[in-house]
């Protein structure tokens, strides 16, 4: 259900207890101020609970050591939890944050330049070309490690590095929630995307009318970014990696996936959290 639907539920509900009350009609203008200011409070009361599980999920937070080659960049991991519990409770913690955000958002509109400029975050990401930060209380900003195989590696016969496979290849993307998008530019990689509800079967419908055809083995591999759901200065996005051969997919995952969780922070929408992630 959409904000704007429960706003004006929440607004009619609280107009006929009103002037069945006084058993007058109420006020119209001060029965939408009334809803209004409940549903800021409302929101205000989620948005400090957001941030109080933010604050326990960094005290437990570390970085991995990774060294510096290859702008491997920095992981968070979570050093001081050992036990299976202690785990079990960072988990926990971040599916709190999460479902929060969907049980507030779900239904937001995405026709909007804080989700584009979230989409062009992920969409950066995923394609190699550039890397979100984390969100971290650190006063040194930190960037992400590469997503799926976008990174560099090390040159086992040298001490330099090695390239992506994927950087000088095509990424394509799948993006049902949006129309269109500035993408990120980089000259080495080239970007297609598929738009709307549709768009996935475009995908394919193109990919096996310009390659199946020569090659009915083919495999079509493309980036799926949905569901996006933002509430307020918060923002949960999953990312499959499908690998279909005859518009079947290929293994249970495909290439991977992820769900993200963000949070936006001067205008800049960075990494809290990798709540999920599942591999080839």
């Amino acid at each position: 259900m959409r904000w704007g639907l429960v706003g004006a539920a929440l607004m009619s509900l609280i107009g006929g207890v009103a002037s069945r009350a006084s058993g007058q009609s109420a006020p119209p203008r001060d029965s939408a101020a009334a809803a209004l200011a409940f549903l800021e409070a409302d929101a205000q009361t989620y948005l400090q609970r957001m941030l109080e599980f933010r604050r326990l999920y960094l005290a437990r937070a570390g970085w991995a050591d990774l060294g510096d080659r290859c702008n491997v960049g920095d992981l968070r991991v979570f050093p001081r939890d050992t036990a299976s519990a202690q785990q079990d409770s960072v988990q926990r913690l971040v599916e709190r944050m999460e479902s929060t955000v969907i049980a507030r958002g779900v239904g937001a509109r995405l026709d909007t330049p804080d989700a584009r400029s979230l989409l062009r975050v992920i969409v950066g990401w995923e394609a190699g070309i550039d890397r979100p930060s984390w969100d971290a209380d650190d006063p040194t900003p930190r960037r992400a490690v590469a997503a799926g195989l976008t990174g560099e590696v090390a040159d086992p016969r040298s001490d330099g590095c090695l390239p992506s496979p994927l950087a000088s290849d095509t990424v394509t993307f799948v993006l049902p929630g949006f129309s269109t998008m500035a993408f990120p530019g980089a000259p080495e990689i080239r970007v297609k995307a598929y738009f709307g509800p549709t768009g996935q079967q475009r995908a394919r419908d193109e990919f096996y009318t310009a390659v199946g055809s020569r090659n009915p083995d083919a495999a079509l591999s493309y980036i799926l970014v949905a569901p996006v759901v933002i509430w307020r200065d918060w923002a949960l996005v999953g990312v499959r990696r499908p690998r279909e051969q005859r518009g079947v997919e290929l293994g249970a995952v495909g290439n991977g996936g992820a769900a993200y969780l963000f949070r936006r922070v001067a205008g800049e929408w960075r990494l809290l959290s990798v709540v999920r992630s599942w591999g080839s």
